[in-house]
């Protein structure tokens, strides 16, 4: 769902999130840009974008998880997509999600 703003007089559409699917197991978690993710990343930037497939981040405890997945998450994104944070933050709003579900997870 794109959400509009009022600049002035004119209304701005924002962006689609750019969507990040998280899959967990007992050992960590893997991280995956979405299709209309990684294409938006590419129109957008050409060469100058890394995409790897994806990226597994290993945790020991279930604890060591949540601890960390809020505080990674910004840096996945920037892994997930070659970018400068300033780069990145032209795009919009970056969003993790289930795979399975399609339900967006916890901030």
């Amino acid at each position: 769902m794109t959400m509009a703003r009022d600049v002035g007089t004119a209304r701005v559409q924002a962006p689609e999130p750019l969507v990040v699917y998280r899959s967990v197991d007992r050992d960590g978690a893997t991280y995956a840009l979405s299709r209309s993710a990684r294409d938006r990343v590419r129109a957008a930037y050409g060469g100058a974008a890394h995409l790897p497939p994806r990226v597994y981040i290993a945790h020991e405890t279930e604890a060591d998880y949540l601890t960390i997945h809020g505080s990674v998450r910004r840096q996945v994104a920037l892994l997930l997509t070659g970018l400068s944070d300033d780069r990145l933050s032209t795009l919009g709003e970056v969003r993790f999600v289930d795979p399975v579900t399609e339900q967006e997870l916890g901030r």
